[in-house]
């Protein structure tokens, strides 16, 4: 194992000589950790950008469909968000109340009726057993609306790949290498809690990345919030069986996966990310 610690608070790179094949560049800087420091890459090609939004596709059912519309014409004249959600409380309430009057029907013919079209209806809308619902429909040749809906639930949060073929040119550049995969290794690690007593884990490292041509940062690039490193795989030689006089491999190929730390808004993007 490399000593991580001081090279990689100098500043680790690849290339390490300037080269003019690669203007574009990445900058890894490794916050909080105990070998925190940076390591700037050539940029790779196809840099992927991905953002996700997360929806359900929702049966509203008859009576979710009625909601939906009251609900909604509520919002287009000004009720407010908590009154909306008081609303919404009400109802889960009304429908638990209704299964649970539901337990001794008696025997009453009348009363029979009533609440056999009750348990009908709460089946129709989603709420009671599916052996309910199908009843229902067939004995009335008759099956709801399930008045399918899009439904957002969340962000998904962003992750970015990096795959970089490093063949080092010097006995400078393959100690580099060297220390760049073990500098990524160990921010990807947690350290253990209570002083290694094994009962837990601090969190790993955070990384900022930042992408830049020519030294300056680049504007086409969103912007990464600060990210965790998720998993890191390191290939030797992969187009060859060839080594250095002193052992060291032709050619190492490191590849790596980040996820930020949380999902964007409107507001990060409008920011740059």
């Amino acid at each position: 194992m490399v000593d991580v610690a001081t090279p990689a608070a100098a500043g680790l790179r690849y290339p390490v000589e300037p080269d003019e094949k690669y203007k574009a560049s990445v900058m890894f800087k490794a916050k909080g950790g105990k070998s925190a420091g940076q390591c700037s890459l050539y940029l790779p090609e196809a840099v992927n950008f991905s953002d996700g939004i997360v929806y359900d596709n929702t049966n509203l059912g008859v009576a979710g469909n009625i909601a939906f519309g009251a609900a909604e014409a509520a919002r287009e004249n000004g009720v407010s968000g908590k009154a909306l959600s008081d609303l919404i409380n009400k109802a889960d309430a009304q429908a638990t109340n209704g299964l649970s009057s539901m337990d001794t029907l008696g025997s009453d013919p009348k009363a029979l009726l009533n609440k056999l079209g009750s348990l009908a209806s709460l089946g129709i809308q989603g709420i009671a057993a599916e052996e309910i619902r199908a009843g229902v429909a067939a004995g009335s040749l008759m099956t709801a609306n399930p008045h399918k809906r899009s439904v957002f639930r969340d962000v998904a949060l962003r992750t970015f790949s990096f795959s970089f073929l490093m063949s080092p040119q010097s006995s400078a550049e393959s100690s580099s290498i060297e220390n760049i995969v073990d500098f990524f290794r160990e921010n990807a690690y947690p350290d253990r809690l209570l002083g290694g007593e094994g009962y837990g884990y601090n969190f790993p490292t955070k990384f900022s990345i930042e992408f830049f041509y020519r030294g300056g940062k680049m504007s086409q690039a969103p912007k990464i919030l600060p990210c965790y490193l998720t998993s890191v795989n390191t290939v030797i030689n992969p187009r060859s069986a060839s080594f250095f006089s002193d052992g060291k491999a032709n050619e190492v190929q490191l590849s790596m996966s980040f996820q930020e730390e949380r999902a964007l808004d409107a507001t990060d993007v409008r920011g740059g990310y």
